[in-house]
């Protein structure tokens, strides 16, 4: 294969709670630009490409002759003087595999407050950039993500976001091809990889689009719902994905196994260097995997209040896998006024779906339905979106690029200072032996930050 040429290798109380964490901001850091420039778009244009790939070694779930096809939308940065008027903003495919010609643009979600992409301009010549892997959650496709592709990538990532075709489906046309919830488990964390490998060969490939623009030696995961179980697959790795029920309270409801889902290890992939997980399902998974994660972690979360009431089932929902992650640094964030589907463009996904003229999802609900019952009570998805991409960006810029100016933010001080739906954690109170136990009593864990209102 031919190289790339042009590669490049109490007031009182509040100061003593300040004190003990040892981060009082400085006025520097307060009005710090870097910090609040991670809070608007990037400095980079946005452009925006897609394909579907073929893992030949993995079979297709709809049954075909073929491989397994991985639908990947990819948003990178570009040099703003490339984008003039004429350029053509991007097109983002609803469906690749089972209606290409479903477009959703571009300027649709620049009327909800994204930032705008492009069609396929070439990349900015300053990189190499690091690169974020994203999984979405259960049943929903890889586009509902978009807000994390577009900023990141104005801020100098190249977001790779795969669709996972064995979910149940979206699309009223589309074909059933799931039958169990541990067969996607198991795939979940290929794909991803397997997207990543894709991705390192048009690094290298002369004349590709993206040849020479990504930094295989940065690389992060991340993924919201289910794709946050594959994130931190991709960090520490499932001994099996038949060993559901011994951690996943729903697994009940799942049914039988079919003996045709792989009992083998799902491996760590060692290119992935840091994870931040968007509300990620981590019970799908035992303390003592979610303790090999040993890589930098952030661990985005609902706020406790709004967990108990809305996944009493899970105890300690995200509080668990931020008291396992064995790596350093290793933060959880709950942000007040989130449920769920803040962590995803869902609400506003719904508003797309509606301009393209449908009224239901398979397997879901109406559109009105749907957004009478998980849009409303929360905050805007745009103050969301913007408070999770502010910490995504002070994390990965800190800890997978090795950026200063950023750690004032991630700190418990900063979040009593300077935000008011932010609950920031270094650490879970837990007693010696909770590690033995999958769901420890709730006593284990902080449910608020200390200091906090």
């Amino acid at each position: 294969m031919k190289k790339c040429l042009w590669c490049v290798f109490g007031l009182g109380a509040l100061m003593i709670a300040l004190l003990a964490v040892g981060v009082l901001p400085t006025a520097e850091a307060s009005s710090g630009t870097k910090i609040d420039a991670i809070g608007q778009q990037g400095p980079y244009a946005i452009g925006f490409t897609s394909y579907v790939l073929t893992d030949n070694s993995r079979p297709d779930p709809y049954g075909g002759t073929g491989g397994r096809r991985i639908p990947v939308y990819i948003w990178y940065p570009v040099d703003p003087e490339t984008v003039t008027a004429s350029t053509p903003r991007a097109g983002y495919p609803l469906d690749m595999i089972n209606m290409p010609s479903e477009i959703s643009s571009s300027e649709e979600w620049e009327a909800m407050g994204y930032d705008p992409a492009y069609q396929e301009p070439v990349p900015s010549g300053k990189g190499p950039f690091p690169v974020l892997l994203m999984s979405s959650g259960g049943m929903t496709p890889a586009w509902f993500l978009t807000g994390y592709g577009t900023r990141l990538a104005s801020h100098g990532f190249v977001v790779a976001i795969p669709d996972h075709i064995d979910d149940p489906p979206w699309f009223g046309w589309e074909p059933w091809a799931t039958d169990h919830v541990t067969r996607n488990m198991w795939n979940r964390p290929r794909d991803l990889s397997f997207v990543l490998t894709d991705l390192e060969q048009r690094n290298g490939a002369a004349g590709d689009l993206l040849c020479g623009a990504i930094d295989p030696s940065r690389v992060a995961a991340s993924g919201w719902s289910f794709g946050g179980y594959a994130a931190i697959v991709l960090a520490g790795g499932d001994d099996t994905v038949w060993d559901i029920g011994e951690t996943d309270p729903n697994a009940i409801y799942y049914g039988p196994i079919p003996e045709s889902v792989p009992h083998t290890p799902s491996l760590p992939d060692p290119r992935i260097k840091a994870i931040v997980t968007l509300d990620g399902n981590n019970a799908l998974l035992k303390f003592q995997e979610l303790a090999r994660v040993k890589v930098p972690t952030l661990v985005l979360a609902e706020e406790w209040d709004t967990v108990l009431t809305a996944w009493s089932f899970y105890p300690a929902w995200q509080a668990r896998a931020h008291a396992a992650f064995s790596g350093h640094p290793n933060y959880r964030v709950d942000i007040t006024g989130t449920n769920h589907y803040s962590f995803a463009g869902f609400c506003d996904a719904l508003n797309v779906m509606e301009a393209h003229g449908f009224e239901s999802i398979p397997g879901w609900d109406t559109i009105e339905n749907m957004r009478a019952g998980l849009c409303v009570g929360v905050i805007p998805p745009a103050e969301g979106r913007a408070i999770i991409t502010r910490y995504m960006l002070a994390f990965l810029k800190t800890n997978l690029l090795g950026e200063t100016g950023y750690q004032p933010m991630l700190t418990p001080g900063w979040a009593l200072t300077q935000e008011t739906l932010v609950e920031f954690f270094e650490t879970e109170k837990r007693n010696p032996n909770s590690i033995y136990e999958e769901w420890p009593d709730f006593s284990v864990y902080f449910a608020h930050q200390p200091g906090s209102k």
